[in-house]
C-alpha cells in the first residue's frame, strides 16, 4: 500500500467523522436548552465546516478552496460577535 493511498483513506474516514460530529451539533443547535448552548452548537458547527472544506481541499488538490475555508471563517467569526451582541443586549441603541 502506497503513501498516497493511506493518505487519501485516512483524509476519507477523518472527513467521515468530522461530518458526523458537525451532524451532531447541529443537532445541538436546534434542540439546545439555552441560546447560549445554541450559539456554541452553530460557532462548532461553522468551525467544523471549515475544517471539512480543508479536508476536501486536500483530499482533491483544489487549492481554491482553502480560499473559501478563509472566508467563510471570516463570516462565521463575524456571524458568532454580531449574534452574542444581539443576545447580551449590547447591540441596541440607546
Amino acid at each position: 500500500m502506497t503513501f498516497t493511498a493511506l493518505s487519501h483513506g485516512l483524509l476519507t474516514a477523518v472527513t467521515a467523522v468530522l461530518a458526523l460530529c458537525a451532524l451532531a451539533c447541529l443537532l445541538r443547535a436546534i434542540i439546545g436548552p439555552s441560546v447560549a448552548d445554541r450559539l456554541v452548537a452553530v460557532n462548532m458547527t461553522g468551525t467544523q465546516v471549515i475544517c471539512l472544506i480543508c479536508l476536501v481541499a486536500a483530499r482533491s488538490g483544489e487549492h481554491g478552496f482553502a480560499d473559501v475555508a478563509v472566508i467563510y471563517a471570516m463570516l462565521s467569526f463575524l456571524a458568532v460577535v454580531v449574534l452574542t451582541r444581539i443576545l447580551t443586549g449590547k447591540g441596541k441603541k440607546k
